[in-house]
């Protein structure tokens, strides 16, 4: 695993946001981290990362908005965004895939499927 892969993790809420950050700092990747999606649209433009983890519900702009938003941009189109919500509707992952999203992940996650999601999203490229 490469340890030059950036990982942004965009969420409003720090008690996922730092577990998240330090499972993936232990993994090798390089994450970085936005307080919502306008903050993580100024990092994403600034530097693209090789993965987005976005949080559905923020305050602001949500993360089905930017979701879209990036997958109707060429310039990140093709950056693999997984969107994190404490709910786990079926509509609402099916909302979230239809927008772009290469996958769709309730709260509170297994930290084994969540490495094992990331390496395999990140060997697609």
């Amino acid at each position: 695993m490469s340890a030059l892969k950036r990982i942004l993790i965009v969420d409003d809420d720090a008690f996922i946001r730092r577990p998240l950050e330090f499972i993936l700092r232990e993994e090798g990747y390089l994450p970085a981290t936005a307080v919502n999606a306008e903050d993580g649209l100024r990092q994403i433009e600034a530097a693209p990362p090789d993965l987005i983890f976005l949080d559905v519900m923020m305050p602001g702009k949500d993360g089905f908005a930017l979701c879209e938003e990036l997958k109707g941009d060429p310039r990140y189109r093709a950056i693999p965004i997984v969107l994190l919500s404490a709910r786990g509707q079926e509509h609402d992952r099916a909302k979230g895939l239809a927008l772009g999203a290469a996958d769709f992940m309730t709260k509170p996650y297994s930290p084994h499927e969540l490495k094992a999601r990331v390496r395999e999203l990140l060997s697609r490229g």
